[in-house]
């Protein structure tokens, strides 16, 4: 079956703009007309009345940013990772919906793109696929063949418009929150994450960058056989568009790694949490991305070394010594539970101000309980026992810890009026919650409390 494609994408700031003002005139009138009909109602009819017509307004928002690919579509992923401190449930969920596939541009659409962006020399050098390997929000992805060679390579293409739309992307999605009403008051937390937001998504759209981060992952990584970078073709890349070797591998939620026997995909797991504390701690350097379309297993047929494919470096964040110094700090004091010791570094990274209640710290100190559960050794009084094997190991796959650590959060939030994360770790979170859910999928067993203690003994 083909797969469904797209004739154009509504790149212009006519064209998006439209679409958002449509959103703006139905929102509008729904609004008005609720709080018409609501006007005699009791308080709490008028609150329950309310709280439908938002979920409504909420998804009829993630659908049509789900339609205008490009940024518009990428922030509304990213405002879904901290949507719980700024916007009310009924958001939350609609801006979770948001899925990162999507139907790719048809070839009579992407090919006069390719052109553009390739020379009619490097045009002939290559045999390109006419359908697409991957698509996303920003751009796709096609198969291509160097003639002289016959090596298989990878062309991203950046979609037209991308770039050029980010500032106006997100000015015109945050009018549409205020005029839904949900931004908060004091909005200081928001615009620090609206500026990280725009920051990654510049990073994302540049491609010199990612081919440069692409290299330095290469050379980190090269003798690591548990891993494979894709090598980069400079020769065939430009701006807007990167060209880097095809690695064959299936998804990590694929059936043919879930056929596994549980020794090679406990292997598998603990290599990705290896990397995972690498880029933290040794490389400074985090693909903050957790998608599972980043990644691909590479299955030995021989059965002694799997290989984790890394794809797509353009989320690669880079984070100042201090903060690593101060997080690591703060890490070790949860780690062996040294709670003063957590408290300072914690308040040194922004998660908590020097003014902060006593009341304040013992809420924080209990959500960290919470957090470093996998990592623990089972003979810590604070370990999970009904979450461990036989051998002690943490068993990821019977987990419930992220729901726990958001009804946690939530309460934290709530009684606290907990601040907005620090954004430095905005997109650290967003990896920490994909690395569980890999663990998870991989139904890892391995020793995290030996793993953890070699990094932050390091």
């Amino acid at each position: 079956m083909a797969k469904k494609t797209i004739k154009k994408i509504r790149s212009g700031f006519f064209d998006r703009g439209l679409s958002l003002t449509k959103i703006a005139v139905k929102s509008s009138s729904s609004i008005a007309a609720n709080s018409m009909k609501n006007i005699f109602s009791d308080k709490d009819t008028k609150h329950s009345s309310f709280q439908a017509l938002l979920e409504a307004q909420a998804k009829l928002l993630a659908n049509e940013l789900g339609h205008l690919k490009g940024s518009l579509m990428k922030v509304g992923q990213m405002m879904a990772l901290y949507g719980e401190h700024f916007f009310p449930k009924e958001v939350v969920k609609a801006l979770k919906a948001l899925n990162e596939d999507s139907p790719p541009l048809d070839w009579e659409a992407i090919a006069p793109i390719i052109q553009k962006r390739l020379s009619p020399e490097q045009m002939e050098l290559l045999e390109i696929d006419r359908d697409a390997l991957a698509a996303a929000s920003m751009g796709q992805v096609h198969k291509a063949t160097i003639k002289q060679t016959g090596e298989v390579i990878c062309l991203k293409i950046q979609y037209p418009g991308v770039s050029k739309a980010i500032d106006n992307d997100i000015k015109a999605l945050k009018s549409m929150l205020t005029m839904l009403k949900v931004i908060p008051k004091n909005s200081s937390g928001f615009e620090d994450m609206l500026s990280e937001v725009r920051t990654m998504l510049r990073h994302e759209v540049d491609y010199e960058r990612e081919l440069s981060y692409t290299d330095v992952m290469y050379g980190l990584l090269k003798d690591d056989s548990r891993f494979v970078v894709p090598k980069t073709y400079p020769q065939f890349s430009s701006k807007k568009l990167i060209a880097t070797s095809f690695e064959e591998g299936v998804g990590i939620d694929s059936k043919e790694v879930d056929s596994l026997n549980q020794d090679r995909k406990h292997q598998l797991a603990e290599s990705y949490a290896f990397l995972f504390l690498a880029e933290l701690f040794d490389y400074g350097l985090m693909q903050t991305d957790p998608h599972f379309g980043n990644y691909k297993i590479r299955i030995d047929q021989n059965g002694k070394q799997d290989q984790i494919i890394l794809l797509d470096f353009g989320a690669i964040r880079k984070f100042p010594k201090t903060f690593l110094h101060d997080y690591k700090s703060m890490l070790k004091g949860i780690f062996y539970n040294r709670r003063e010791e957590s408290i300072n570094a914690a308040t040194k990274v922004g998660y908590l101000a020097p003014d902060d209640s006593e009341k304040l710290h013992d809420q924080f100190w209990k959500l960290t309980q919470l957090v470093i559960e996998p990592w623990l050794h089972k003979d810590d009084p604070r370990a999970n026992q009904s979450l461990l094997s036989r051998k002690g190991h943490y068993l990821w796959a019977h987990s419930d810890l992220p729901s726990r650590v958001t009804k946690m959060g939530a309460e934290y939030a709530l009684t606290f009026k907990m601040r907005p994360p620090p954004k430095e770790v905005v997109f650290l979170d967003r990896k920490i919650g994909g690395v569980f859910i890999v663990l998870k999928t991989l139904e890892a067993q391995f020793d995290g409390h030996q793993l953890m203690k070699s990094f932050l003994e390091n």
